[in-house]
C-alpha cells in the first residue's frame, strides 16, 4: 500500500513538472512570436520611400542653330561712270530719287568729244580719198597692188577709229540700266567726272539679300539647302542661301555667304541683321534634362523608375547645351526617368511616383 501511495506521489509530480516546463514553453514561444513581430514592425519603420517625380521618354528631333551677323544689301546696283574725263553738264536726279532703266541721268559736256568726232570724219575722208586715188594708179599700172593694200588698211583704221569716237559721243547721256533708287550722288554741275568713279550709285530694293560672316567650322556645313532664318529687330524673316565663298576674307578668316531676303520685307539696304543657320540636326533621338545626368568619375548615369524602385543607369552622351543633352546610348523610348529628388537616392531604393511627364517631341538649340 505504501508503495503504490508513493508511485502515485511521483507520477503527479511527474505530471507537475511536465505541465510547468509546457506553460513555461508556451510563454517563451509567444515571447519570440512576440519578438519577432516588433522586430518586422521596426524593419518596416525603418525603411524609407523617397517621393521623385517621373519622365517617360520619347524620341524627338535635335536641331543646332548658329548666329552670324552681317548688312543687308540690293541684290541688283548700278554705279554711274563716265568713260573718260569729261565735265558734268546736269545731274537729274538726287538721293532718293526713284529711277526707271534707260532713264537719262547725267549729261556730260559734249565738246572735247564732239572735236574727236570731227577729227575722226576727217582723217576717214582723207585716207578714203587716198585709197582711191591709189587704186586708179593701180588700173593704169603705175603703182603696185601692196600699195593699194596699204591704202585700204589705212582707210578701214580711220573709218573704225570714227565709229569709236561716234559712239563715245552718245555716251554723253548716262542713263539708269535697272529700275530702282539713288541711294548716292558724288557729283555736281561744273564738275569733273573722272574715267571709272562712280558719279551716282543705284539700288533695287525689291530684291534684298544679306552677305553674313562664317567662320570656319561652320562653312563646311552650309549648302544651298541650309535652313536659314535673318532677325531684325526680333521679326523673323526666312531666307535662302544663294552663295557660299570657298576663300575666306582677308584679315577676319571668316566666309562671305550670301543670303537672299524675301520680296517686300522691308529691310532696308545697310540694315544690320542676325542670320542664323541650321548647321546640323539628328532625328529620332533620346533628349533629357542635362541635371538628372549624375557624373562619378568618368562615368555618366541617372535613375529610372522600376516599379517602386529606382534603378541606376550608366548612360553616354552627345550634343547639350540650353539645360538639354542628347544621350546616345542606355536610354530608350517608353523608360521612366526620375527627374526631380534623383540627388538622394541609391540603387534599389524604394520610391513614391508623385508626377509622370511626358517627353517633349522636340528639341531646338541655337548658339550664337
Amino acid at each position: 500500500m505504501l508503495k503504490f501511495i508513493t508511485r502515485i506521489r511521483l507520477l503527479l509530480w511527474i505530471l507537475a513538472l511536465v505541465g510547468v516546463g509546457f506553460l513555461v514553453s508556451t510563454q517563451v514561444q509567444a515571447r519570440l512570436r512576440a519578438d519577432a513581430a516588433n522586430l518586422r514592425s521596426l524593419q518596416t519603420q525603418t525603411v524609407t520611400s523617397y517621393p521623385v517625380e517621373t519622365e517617360t521618354l520619347k524620341t524627338s528631333n535635335w536641331n543646332t542653330w548658329r548666329s552670324y551677323y552681317g548688312q543687308a544689301k540690293s541684290a541688283h546696283t548700278q554705279n554711274i561712270t563716265t568713260y573718260e574725263r569729261e565735265i558734268v553738264k546736269s545731274v537729274n536726279v538726287d538721293i532718293g530719287s526713284i529711277v526707271k532703266a534707260g532713264q537719262t541721268l547725267i549729261t556730260l559736256q559734249p565738246a572735247a568729244r564732239g572735236a574727236q568726232v570731227q577729227s575722226g570724219k576727217t582723217a576717214y575722208e582723207e585716207a578714203k580719198l587716198n585709197y582711191n586715188r591709189l587704186k586708179q594708179l593701180n588700173k593704169k599700172g603705175g603703182i603696185s597692188q601692196s600699195e593699194v593694200d596699204a591704202a585700204y588698211s589705212r582707210m578701214k583704221s580711220a573709218e573704225a577709229a570714227l565709229r569709236t569716237s561716234q559712239s563715245t559721243l552718245n555716251r554723253t547721256a548716262l542713263k539708269a540700266s535697272i529700275n530702282g533708287i539713288v541711294s548716292a550722288r558724288n557729283v555736281e554741275p561744273g564738275e569733273v567726272a573722272e574715267a571709272g568713279v562712280p558719279l551716282l550709285s543705284i539700288v533695287d530694293p525689291r530684291e534684298m539679300e544679306a552677305e553674313l560672316m562664317v567662320s570656319k567650322k561652320d562653312i563646311t556645313k552650309i549648302t544651298k539647302a541650309t535652313p536659314v532664318e535673318i532677325y531684325v529687330d526680333g521679326v523673323k524673316h526666312t531666307g535662302r542661301v544663294k552663295r557660299i565663298s570657298p576663300e575666306a576674307q582677308t584679315g577676319s578668316g571668316l566666309y562671305p555667304v550670301v543670303v537672299g531676303l524675301p520680296e517686300n520685307s522691308g529691310i532696308l539696304p545697310g540694315t544690320y541683321v542676325e542670320g542664323r543657320f541650321m548647321v546640323s540636326s539628328l532625328q529620332n533621338v533620346v533628349v533629357i534634362p542635362s541635371n538628372t545626368v549624375i557624373y562619378r568619375g568618368t562615368t555618366q548615369s541617372v535613375y529610372l523608375a522600376h516599379g517602386n524602385k529606382a534603378k541606376l543607369t550608366a548612360i553616354t552622351t552627345g550634343e547639350g547645351r540650353e539645360g538639354q543633352v542628347v544621350v546616345t546610348s542606355g536610354l530608350k523610348p517608353g523608360d521612366r526617368l526620375i527627374t526631380s529628388g534623383n540627388r538622394v537616392l541609391y540603387d534599389g531604393a524604394e520610391i513614391i511616383m508623385n508626377v509622370d511627364v511626358a517627353g517633349t517631341s522636340n528639341n531646338t538649340s541655337n548658339e550664337g
